[in-house]
């Protein structure tokens, strides 16, 4: 009968589950929406929406999204299951919200209230369309405009830029050189001659007026003969004036005379110079006017000077980027942190640097000593609160990278491969550990956002999980330095990364937006 009290058994046991099951299940509350009439509303953007986001009023859920379809080429249908008893007017509006920046959003439905005394209107009937629609601004709409506007602001800063490189060579080219003239002209005398002159003649002037003022007050015989020396004077300066007229109309003849001189020079170097143009004669005219006209030495002149500039551009391609690192690890739970640059000097070759900064602090530092009345030896690893730091030089296989240096304070070396446009990244290092095996670590990052990538993976895979003892003696430490924790361990993290474009691009839209702020 052994075999009928196991049945027994497994029958009350299979009976206890099921009641649990059905226990637990009746206890459950009930999400889903039941009954109710449904209506529909037609929204130009429905992202953020899926069957089964939420509809409220006033904050209460009183319905969810039933359906999405596309109605039309410019809207989106959403269908949606209401509540028995709600009392809405044909005249109610509905928009869409999120309840987060970067979360699902959710519809509100507000109802429209009549004024005071005014009839109430007719009421929102099954199965009818919510006509009145507000499109509420959200997260992605908010950064499309941004980045529409992007663009403009490059260009009207590249603009600007232009405008002040441009401003700048003409102000030490061409600006310079005319005040450097104008300033060597006014050093040879030319304008203080003239107003040393203009000063001798308006200083003779006032004396002679005031010579002439002293002779009307004081003698009035001499007036006459006064008049008569000044006439004298307007008629010497009548005769100055004269003279030099005459002065420049000769100075004129004769340089017309030594332009006519030239005439004859002028005409034979215009022969020459159609003779080599024409490549006529069989002397050097011939040979110079095939050379400039045959356009096989420009040519190869050119060819020679594209290979050269391809060359020095080869040496000249300077790329970076700058990034800061979080990593979680899971089982010792303790973050570590990043700063990363990688300099590329050429397409093929970088140099990638890091600092770090995490639990287990600076390089580890061991001490063996004896032991009292002992064979034995003690060993002492010292742990110091610091920086790691990776340098380490690399060059590019296609999507493989290969990598060799230091590697957080120790010897390391790894490996790259890149998927895509730099969107998916896998990554493995080799380097020192508490043991004699080394420590290997893999890692797989994942951009999400332009700039931002998440990033996962495992750490030391090689080594069994242990923990050092911490000798704290009379000091009271923090409960996590009791111990710490080396060998297998699984992190989760983020990656923020900023290229040279993207510095560029910062520092001259905020570089703008401060010196606006400071000049405005």
């Amino acid at each position: 009968m052994r075999w009928l009290s196991r049945v027994v058994a497994v029958a009350t046991v299979f009976i206890v589950v099921v009641g649990l099951a059905l226990l637990l299940r009746a206890k459950m509350p009930v999400t889903a929406v039941g009954g109710g009439c449904s209506a529909w509303a037609l929204f130009r953007d429905a992202s953020r929406l899926a069957v089964g986001s939420p509809v409220k009023v006033s904050g209460v859920q009183v319905g969810e999204v039933t359906k999405l379809t596309v109605s039309g080429a410019d809207f989106a249908r959403v269908e949606m299951q209401l509540e028995d008893g709600l009392d809405l007017p044909e005249e109610a509006w509905i928009t869409k919200r999120a309840e987060s920046a970067f979360g699902d959003s959710y519809l509100e439905i507000i109802p429209s209230v009549a004024e005071e005394g005014a009839p109430s209107g007719r009421k929102l009937q099954c199965g009818g369309q919510i006509v009145h629609v507000e499109e509420g601004a959200t997260t992605d709409t908010v950064l499309r405009a941004i980045a529409r506007g992007m663009p403009k602001v490059d260009r009207g800063l590249d603009a600007v830029h232009d405008f002040a490189i441009s401003g700048r060579t003409w102000a030490s080219g061409p600006l310079q050189d005319r005040i450097q003239s104008i300033d060597r002209w006014l050093a040879e005398g030319h304008i203080d001659k003239p107003i040393a002159a203009a000063d001798d003649a308006l200083r003779g002037f006032e004396a002679r007026t005031g010579n002439a003022a002293e002779a009307i007050h004081g003698a009035r015989a001499t007036f006459a003969s006064r008049l008569d020396g000044f006439n004298r004077g307007v008629t010497n300066a009548r005769t100055q004036m004269r003279d030099f007229k005459t002065g420049l109309h000769d100075a004129l003849a004769n340089a017309r005379d030594g332009m006519d001189r030239i005439d004859p020079t002028v005409k034979d170097m215009t022969e020459v110079m159609t003779a080599i143009n024409e490549g006529s004669g069989a002397d050097w005219k011939g040979r110079l006017g095939r050379l400039v006209n045959t356009p096989d030495l420009a040519n190869t002149i050119e060819d020679a000077t594209e290979s050269i500039e391809g060359g020095v551009h080869s040496y000249n391609m300077f790329h970076s980027w700058l990034g800061a690192r979080f990593e979680y690890y899971w089982y010792s739970q303790s973050p570590r942190a990043y700063a990363t640059a990688e300099l590329r000097a050429r397409n093929d070759k970088f140099y990638l640097i890091e600092l770090e900064r995490g639990p287990l602090g600076d390089l580890p530092r061991d001490e063996i000593s004896d032991v009292l009345d002992n064979a034995a030896y003690k060993k002492t690893v010292t742990i110091s609160d610091g920086f790691r730091f990776t340098a380490q030089f690399g060059k590019t296989f296609g999507h493989l990278q290969l990598r060799g240096g230091v590697k957080e304070s120790t010897p390391g070396f790894g490996a790259d491969y890149i998927l895509g446009d730099n969107q998916l990244r896998l990554s493995a290092d080799v380097f020192g550990s508490f043991t004699q095996v080394p420590r290997l670590k893999l890692a797989a990052a994942l951009e999400v956002i332009r700039g931002i990538y998440i990033t996962a993976g495992i750490d030391d895979a090689l080594n069994s999980p242990g923990y050092l003892p911490v000798e704290t003696g009379n000091t009271d430490v923090p409960i996590e330095f009791n111990n710490v924790r080396y060998g297998r361990d699984y992190f989760l993290g983020a990656t923020l990364q900023f290229t040279d474009t993207d510095l560029a691009t910062l520092i001259r839209v905020y570089g703008a937006l401060i010196v606006g702020s400071l000049l405005f």
